[in-house]
């Protein structure tokens, strides 16, 4: 059986590194699977990295709008292909994220998350990776010579924070991101046991 098992938290959580290592877990344990991160590396995901390095300020609305045109785009090409082949696809970020930004943008957090839902499968599994801000910026320093001007600043990103930690439903898993990298990543494979157990039952 496939699943879909979406990695979300604020810039410098570690999400990118722990759903790499789920993945290769997973291929590991004979499970095929593939990894996918949105945006996308379509042209259109090309284009929404620039403008978060390069513009101060786009408006949220448009903003949300790229986002979701790139969505569908994977949905259509990448995500619903490889369910349905039986690959097991595990996200570096999904809708949660544009709830979340766009949202710490004054924009309608439950409207966006209906607005996907409306064509984008509902994962089987969310981690959201819950790292304090000063952490995550601490981390993004180190790893990064350029700083994503839209959403990499304190202020926004303790909101985004909140609008992460403020998301409910069944199938979300929030895991403590501050320790090091694999304490983390024991937490998100225990907590992967736990949900392959209750699917087996």
């Amino acid at each position: 059986m496939a699943f879909l098992a979406v990695f979300e938290g604020i810039d410098g959580s570690g999400k990118t590194s722990l759903s790499r290592l789920f993945l290769d877990h997973l291929r590991a344990a004979g499970t095929e699977a593939a990894w996918l991160r949105e945006p996308t590396d379509s042209p259109l995901g090309d284009r929404i990295r620039r403008l978060a390095q390069e513009e101060e300020s786009v408006p949220p609305q448009r903003e949300l709008e790229l986002f979701v045109e790139d969505r569908r785009w994977d949905v259509a090409h990448n995500i619903l292909p490889a369910l349905r082949s039986g690959t097991t696809v595990v996200m570096d970020r999904y809708y949660y994220s544009n709830a979340c930004y766009q949202g710490a943008r004054g924009l309608d957090m439950n409207a966006i998350l209906a607005a996907n839902r409306a064509f984008a499968p509902e994962p089987d599994l969310v981690f959201i990776i819950d790292v304090e801000v000063g952490r995550a910026l601490e981390r993004i320093g180190r790893a990064r010579t350029t700083v994503a001007k839209l959403f990499e600043r304190r202020e926004f990103l303790e909101k985004v924070r909140a609008n992460y930690l403020s998301l409910q439903g069944p199938n979300l898993a929030v895991i403590d991101g501050n320790p090091g990298l694999e304490p983390v990543f024991a937490s998100v494979l225990e907590r992967w046991r736990v949900f392959m157990e209750s699917k087996a039952k």
